[in-house]
């Protein structure tokens, strides 16, 4: 029995080039894996996420038109890393791909580490974004909006900017919340509400409904959103954990109260 696990510690140590010891050193692993994968998919709707906050605007949002290359990373003791190249196309002009490289490296029980390079200039649409805010800026009476889209799924082409201003905000969030085989979509706004300021910012509430796969929960988030042209949202939010954090949460904290109330998940927020 000794001399035939001899033999396979030996084939083993040819195979990966390396002695066994009594500290066993496991080589990274690179691998190219099929694009429809689903965690090929997973990881690339995490890099729109990331493009959609960095990148979106009222104008902007983009969404995967193609996965034209991915591989998966094995880290150990660091996690997955997967590799993409990718076409995204905008909703304002679908029949127009651009194309963007990323790398998402997924930890346990962390944010997805997200880098991302793109070929296209944040000015695209930039002309529509700031009539948008001007005409924001001039309102006496403040914007006010419930269920939308509605339940036909019907947008008003005058509230598109105000959800697609959502779907840029909350992709902070489900950049945030997604793992590896957690993947979030925004379902709709429940409750819009604008907040007349003084200064340069344009600033929203906001109760939105997300869509946790696989497990088909429905997250209610509050939103406090702060925008202006060319920059990033400044967002602070809390959302109700689903039935799966909850479980998830029980079972690391037993006996702890108040769990399945309102909690804060996060902030991108910074006082102008």
């Amino acid at each position: 029995m000794y001399s035939v696990l001899s033999l396979v510690s030996c084939f083993i140590s040819s195979l990966n080039g390396m002695s066994l010891g009594n500290n066993l050193e496991i080589p990274d692993i690179n691998m190219e894996i099929r694009t429809e994968a689903r965690a090929a998919q997973q990881a690339a709707s995490v890099a729109i996420h990331y493009l959609n906050y960095h990148h979106g605007s009222p104008h902007n949002v983009f969404q995967l038109h193609q996965l034209k290359k991915a591989s998966l990373e094995i880290m150990v003791n660091e996690g997955h890393k997967y590799h993409l190249k990718f076409e995204v196309e905008n909703g304002r002009s679908s029949n127009v791909t651009k194309l963007c490289t990323a790398k998402v490296l997924f930890y346990n029980k962390s944010v997805p580490d997200t880098v991302l390079k793109c070929n296209f200039k944040d000015s695209d649409g930039f002309k529509k974004d700031y009539e948008f805010y001007l005409n924001l800026r001039k309102r006496m009476d403040p914007v006010v909006g419930y269920y939308i889209p509605d339940s036909f799924g019907f947008i008003a082409p005058e509230t598109r900017p105000i959800w697609q201003l959502a779907i840029v905000t909350a992709s902070y969030i489900m950049w945030q919340k997604s793992t590896e085989v957690m993947k979030y979509n925004m379902a709709q706004i429940q409750e819009v509400h604008q907040q007349i300021r003084t200064d340069a910012f344009i600033q929203f509430t906001y109760i939105v409904l997300l869509h946790e796969i696989p497990s088909q929960e429905i997250i209610t988030c509050n939103m406090w959103v702060m925008w202006q042209p060319k920059q990033l949202p400044n967002v602070k939010y809390t959302c109700l954990p689903s039935a799966t954090e909850s479980f998830s949460e029980e079972s690391e904290f037993e006996g702890t109260e108040g769990m399945g109330s309102q909690r804060t998940e996060g902030s991108a927020f910074q006082s102008p």
